[in-house]
């Protein structure tokens, strides 16, 4: 007879902040107390995540003393491989979305090693943060009032690929092998378009009003590369996971430059006569599936951008994005760039742009859109809100959207909010609209 354990009641215990592994010891006691799951049980569950993990076969194997000495009261040491096959099969017990399980294998990571003295401090910058919405986009320069003028803007390309380490390799290998299955079965499929990573960004001050001017440089990258360092919270054979690695506690500047194999330009479209367009993303792009973002929402690509050789330029690719995705030619829009961005829950680096339609209403961008757009697929639909803070603000906090923004979304349209109505009648919606009792919702 199978028995069906129940899920565990409530969320899992706060990991915290122990200073020593005696401390550590009885939280880790208190998640398996939480789950319900009895020492007995465990090694086969531990067993499970090994397998998942990729260990071969004839080495999965764990033994009830070894998982039972993972408990002990007073421990020296742990084996870190196997402390994170447990910590993440309690965890699973509750069926938590996957990345809510990395995100919490991620918090019970950074106590463990506060607890070994081996987890540096680092300071925090804050994400953007809207009323009781969060994100993880973090604004690197720009405030919606002042625009960055196209001449401030340099971007320099060095021509050499980024250099991966075994372990992304091994995973650009099986995306290989993936997709040419997909394609020789007539499925959907991604090609290995040639893009940039980001290799360095680079802001300064000129003249007497301390305008910003922008440095962007580039190094060559292709998409299989960008997917194969998108898989951030797959376990890896070791145990540890690419954002353990190379993502979590590092500045986004720090970041390995094959992690930040794209860069992309969002674009807020703003009707002539004032309707806010919100593009919901297909199921079938390559990342951020199904979430609502940004009007267009193009990435950078060598062969488009840079057909000559040279550097690409940040508002023709944003043109070049516009039309693909809207049927827009640039002579319809007037483009402004508020302010380049970095999203450090995946670390996708891109510049935000506002695009005000000069002269074609709702209803002229609606037909416009009817009749064919080439990278059509790309949305499942658009919806239109009034561009006006008080109407986009209660937008961008409708209960039903918290969990399905694009990062950086949320603050591309609050950067458009204040560079047409002024930060003091945007912050003012605002605080008008935040519910001070309310939990922030983040989205990673």
């Amino acid at each position: 007879m199978t028995i069906v354990r129940s899920a565990p009641f409530g969320e899992p215990p706060d990991p915290g902040r122990p200073d020593s592994l005696a401390e550590f010891a009885p939280r880790l006691q208190a998640l398996r107390e939480w789950s319900g799951v009895r020492l007995r049980a465990l090694p086969a569950l531990v067993e499970s995540e090994m397998a998942a993990r990729g260990v071969p076969r004839h080495e999965v194997r764990c033994a009830y003393g070894t998982a039972r000495e993972m408990f002990r009261p007073s421990p020296q040491r742990y084996n870190e491989t196997l402390l994170f096959d447990v910590v993440r099969a309690l965890l699973r017990t509750a069926h938590p979305a996957p990345e809510t399980l990395e995100r919490q294998v991620g918090c019970w990571r950074e106590s463990y090693h506060r607890a070994r003295g081996s987890f540096p401090e680092t300071a925090r910058f804050p994400g953007f943060t809207v009323g009781s919405l969060a994100t993880s986009c973090r604004i690197l320069e720009g405030d919606g009032e002042r625009a960055i003028s196209e001449d401030a803007v340099r971007v320099t390309v060095t021509p050499e690929e980024v250099s991966l380490p075994p372990v992304v390799e091994h995973l650009r290998a099986g995306i290989i092998r993936e997709q040419h299955r997909r394609k020789t079965a007539g499925l959907d499929y991604y090609w290995p378009a040639p893009r940039y990573a980001v290799h360095d960004f680079v802001v300064t001050r000129r003249g007497p009003h301390e305008l910003p001017e922008v440095t962007l440089h580039l190094k060559y990258s292709d998409y299989y590369t960008f997917i194969a360092a998108q898989q951030l919270d797959k376990p890896l054979p070791d145990g540890n996971t690419l954002r353990g690695l190379y993502l979590a506690g590092r500045d986004p500047r720090d970041v390995p430059d094959f992690m930040r194999s794209s860069f992309g330009l969002n674009v807020a479209v703003v009707t002539a006569d004032g309707w806010l367009v919100v593009s919901r993303r297909s199921s079938r792009v390559g990342v951020g599936k199904d979430v609502w973002n940004s009007s267009a929402n193009e990435g950078l690509q060598r062969a488009l951008d840079s057909p000559d050789g040279r550097a690409p330029n940040l508002f023709r690719a944003a043109e070049r994005g516009v039309k693909e995705e809207l049927r827009l030619r640039p002579d319809q829009y007037d483009l402004s760039l508020l302010a380049f961005a970095v999203v450090t829950s995946n670390s996708h680096w891109c510049a935000l742009f506002l695009a005000r339609l000069r002269r074609m209403t709702r209803q002229g961008f609606e037909e416009n859109l009817g009749r064919g757009v080439q990278d059509a697929w790309e949305h499942q639909g658009f919806d239109y809100v009034r561009f006006d803070p008080h109407p986009v603000i209660t937008y961008l906090l409708r209960p039903d959207r918290r969990e399905s923004w694009a990062p950086a979304a949320p603050a591309l349209f609050y950067l458009s909010l204040v560079h047409v109505h002024g930060q003091q009648r945007t912050d003012h919606a605002v605080d008008e609209l935040s519910d001070p009792g309310a939990d922030v919702t983040y989205r990673g």
